[in-house]
């Protein structure tokens, strides 16, 4: 079983140094107040989000962050911190260039890597 930490995407486990998550709120049209100032709101469906943040991969992490960023979507098994449980969402990679850092013993290593999925909707 993965760790807390740990976000499992269609089999690849990644292990990132730090996890971010997004679970952002919009209001819709029908929010507003009354004549006598009674807020009411109206939550339009967002897309979650969860930011994974590598420090300096070496060249194996790096191999697996290109093949998850590689994908048209995807299945994120993750520790969802506001259900306290694990969860499975259907989201899409992005990331931005993986650039070279240095050689190290004849080894690339990378700068921090941050990689991002975002939920589809509708929610599968």
């Amino acid at each position: 079983m993965a760790t807390k930490i740990e976000v499992v995407v269609n089999g690849i486990t990644l292990k990132p140094n730090r996890l971010s998550y997004g679970y952002p709120q919009t209001d819709g049209e029908g929010s507003g107040a009354t004549d006598e100032n009674v807020m009411y709101r109206e939550v339009l469906p967002e897309r979650d989000t969860l930011k994974l943040e590598f420090p300096f991969p070496d060249e194996a992490t790096a191999q697996k962050l290109m093949q998850v960023r590689g994908l048209v979507s995807c299945n994120v098994d993750f520790f969802d911190i506001r259900s306290l449980s694990r969860k499975t969402k259907v989201m899409y990679p992005v990331g931005d260039d993986l650039v070279t850092h240095s050689f190290i013993n004849g080894a690339l290593t990378f700068e921090t890597y941050e990689l991002r999925f975002v939920q589809m909707i509708p929610d599968k």
